[in-house]
């Protein structure tokens, strides 16, 4: 059966868009998400969009209905809402469903999926669920299991195998660093929620597992209080091994979500991921800095003083007191 495409970009019934436009050339991802709806369509949803959120631009370039049919919504270089702090960069396709998705949508979304990657030059690595993107991993969106998808694109059946997860002691309090973390049956984000946890929280860890589902750039996954499992991404040491540098000079976001900027602190503090978010610093963003922090086992940080104090950027995560990866170029640690 041929997908049917409503073509509705330029529409006047379509809202806004009031978004600055952006170069296509900037788009390096394709998200997907769900509308944790049972029905549904684009003009239904932006009554909320604008009506509650007040927002003059929709949360998704396309919209796969129940039946399939695709509501095309808007151009390419339109940025759409579909996850704070990801925009400019990522191309937005919703399936109208709430964990639970029909033949006829998944027919759908692998050819338009495959049509935005033709279009954007993109691989399979580049299709990301809603809570794959760097500071939504608490999301239960998209309602499936992306390495499923990326399997299917890629020309699989998708069959993934659940992988043999490394356990090792762990035997630490732990802190949480977001305001609400969803705490899973097992180390990854398709598994059951059991329970939620809030910023500041302590819990217990006796185990980790070093090959998780993959974070923020990170694999470990923290047991809680022996029931269930958080992401290493969202927590830290509840009383670290700190190590703090005297270094300045000039870091460039390297990541296309771009990172957050925390703050303000009164003074130093051990874990920045606790401080509110002032904003996002998009990719190709500088930061100047005076101080370096690095977490043990956490992230590590650049500092900033301003009047009010210092604000903080988190440049990559760490272990064992070693930068795993970075976030940021113009520094090496």
């Amino acid at each position: 059966m041929t997908t049917m495409i409503q073509d509705l970009r330029g529409d006047a019934r379509i809202l806004g868009p009031s978004n600055a436009k952006r170069d296509v050339s900037v788009v390096t991802n394709i998200a997907r998400h769900h509308s944790a709806t049972d029905t549904g369509d684009v003009f239904v949803f932006q009554e909320y969009w604008n009506g509650t959120l007040g927002w003059g631009t929709g949360g998704y370039h396309e919209i796969i209905l129940r039946d399939g049919t695709v509501q095309w919504c808007y151009f390419d270089d339109d940025v759409t809402n579909g996850v704070g702090g990801h925009n400019t960069p990522t191309y937005h396709i919703c399936l109208v469903g709430n964990s639970s998705f029909t033949e006829a949508q998944e027919k759908a979304f692998n050819e338009r999926a495959k049509a935005a990657m033709e279009r954007f030059g993109l691989g399979v690595e580049n299709v990301l669920g809603h809570n794959e993107f760097s500071g939504h991993a608490s999301n239960i969106c998209p309602g499936i299991n992306m390495d499923v998808v990326r399997d299917i694109l890629n020309g699989g059946d998708g069959n993934i195998p659940e992988p043999d997860y490394i356990m090792q002691d762990w035997n630490k309090e732990m802190v949480v660093a977001a305001d609400i973390l969803n705490v899973r049956q097992e180390p990854n984000t398709q598994s059951a929620i059991l329970r939620q946890l809030t910023r500041s929280q302590v819990f217990q860890s006796a185990r980790v597992t070093i090959n998780g589902e993959l974070v923020n750039g990170i694999r470990h996954w923290y047991e809680v209080d022996g029931n269930g499992w958080v992401s290493g991404s969202l927590v830290a040491e509840s009383s670290v091994d700190n190590e703090w540098i005297e270094q300045s000079g000039e870091v460039t976001v390297a990541i296309s979500g771009g990172i957050n900027l925390r703050g303000p602190s009164a003074g130093d503090v051990t874990n920045p991921t606790s401080l509110p978010i002032m904003r996002r610093l998009d990719f190709g963003e500088t930061f100047s800095y005076d101080k370096v922090l690095i977490q043990k086992n956490g992230h590590a940080f650049v500092r900033q003083s301003i009047n009010s104090g210092f604000i903080w950027l988190a440049i990559g995560s760490t272990v064992n007191g070693l930068v795993t990866s970075y976030w940021v170029s113009g520094i090496e640690i």
